[in-house]
């Protein structure tokens, strides 16, 4: 059974240690939102006042009321809840930041990083100019409205302040949404490949916070906050529909199909191992084939981690290296390859560069090894394939590469039965 997926440094923890830090971390925040909400209910009636002049329309001695006593006291607890959590958001962060990160991919931590910061920044400082200025300016016009009208209007204390909190809660959930989206974009997490993935999930979480945060009487406003959420999101999701982040990604939903008409999504990567086989194959790599490079897979820990998140993001069921066998590669990448059900393989050139004498490897010699593949094409096919390439010299065929072998220009060999 595969363990899972693990990047080079990752430790391997039991489920009851990740559980036993989660609650350590849910117990610190408890402590602190509670610290500072009983700090925030010595000043909350202070800040209720002012906050009341700024955003009432009139006099508030002369047009707020409060008209149930319960909700006033109540709202004053939500209040310096919603402020003592506002209080820890630093700490929240920093606390998720800690916790997630040893999960993630490295493109996803800095996107998760990217996120809160310019996320943050931004949406505290929209969030300030809507409720300081906003809010007080649509109160005033539709206070005018009324009074031209003719009539005298008295305001709801408490329903005035619980529809500022609402506008309060759908904005930051909007504005999260939008900056996940354009921070995914950024960091190369959205594509045409992951754009069904990330639409489902910030769709899903953002859509069904604004359906909670706006009170159920207020029907007509949910409506028009969730229709105003999903084309906010979809606007920032725009820019990257057709974008792909590789040097050349499989279009979603298309590939190989193999001798038992399954689809296979197959990657090759172009390994020069340090240099001693530094030639890339990206430009005569078939189609519907997804390419990379790397310098040293086996030695480079993140390039690995990158292969394994773009394996993940386009769903590839093969990766193919042209330089090893894929053997030396450590254990916990193809451990890692096995979670995602990917076939791990290698076109073995390095052994071809190391018979020829100038050491430089030929385009056919990575046509010849990939035609002399019996996976995802059929065995019985193999010599036929070989055939096609087309090269002119002399062709050694073998099950391996005989020892002793040397390539000169006009020769190339080619590797049969090979799995």
């Amino acid at each position: 059974m595969a363990d899972g997926l693990s990047l080079a440094g990752d430790s391997v923890r039991p489920i009851s240690s990740h559980l036993d830090e989660l609650l350590n971390r849910l117990g610190l925040l408890l402590f602190a939102l509670t610290v500072s909400s009983v700090v925030w209910m010595f000043f909350i009636d202070s800040v209720l006042a002012w906050y009341l002049i700024r955003i009432s329309p009139c006099q508030v001695s002369e047009c707020l009321s409060v008209f149930a006593p319960a909700e006033w006291v109540s709202l004053r607890w939500m209040s310096a809840l919603l402020l003592g959590l506002i209080t820890i958001i630093p700490l929240v962060c920093w606390q998720a930041i800690n916790f997630t990160r040893p999960g993630m991919l490295p493109q996803e931590r800095h996107w998760l990083s990217s996120t809160i910061l310019i996320g943050g920044i931004v949406s505290i400082g929209i969030l300030l100019l809507t409720m300081l200025y906003l809010i007080p300016m649509v109160m005033l016009w539709a206070h005018q409205g009324s009074s031209e009208s003719g009539v005298v209007a008295t305001y709801d204390a408490v329903e005035i302040l619980r529809i500022a909190f609402a506008v309060l809660s759908v904005e930051s959930i909007v504005l999260l949404a939008m900056m996940s989206a354009l921070m995914a974009g950024v960091v190369g997490l959205l594509d045409a490949n992951s754009l069904t993935w990330f639409r489902i999930r910030i769709h899903g979480f953002s859509l069904a916070l604004v359906w909670l945060s706006i009170p159920s009487h207020l029907t007509g406003i949910r409506l028009l906050s969730i229709m105003s959420c999903w084309l906010l999101v979809e606007s920032c999701i725009f820019p990257f529909k057709t974008r792909n982040m590789s040097s050349k990604k499989i279009p979603y939903g298309e590939g190989i199909m193999d001798s038992e008409g399954s689809l296979r999504r197959i990657a090759v990567v172009s390994c020069a191992c340090a240099g001693a086989c530094a030639k890339d194959f990206s430009t005569i790599t078939p189609n519907l084939m997804a390419t990379s490079s790397a310098t040293a897979l086996c030695l480079n820990a993140n390039e690995r981690n990158d292969l394994l998140a773009s394996a993940k993001i386009q769903r590839l069921t093969d990766i193919i290296i042209t330089g090893c066998d894929a053997s030396p590669l450590p254990e916990h990448m193809e451990r890692s390859l096995d979670s995602l059900s990917i076939k791990l393989r290698g076109l073995s050139l390095l052994n071809i560069a190391a018979a020829r004498p100038d050491g430089k490897l030929r385009e056919v010699d990575f046509q010849l090894a990939l035609a002399s593949l019996v996976d995802p094409w059929p065995e019985s096919g193999q010599k036929e394939r070989i055939m096609e390439v087309g090269f002119d010299g002399n062709l050694t065929l073998s099950d391996e590469l005989p020892w002793g072998l040397v390539l000169h220009p006009n020769d190339a060999f080619a590797c049969i039965n090979q799995q």
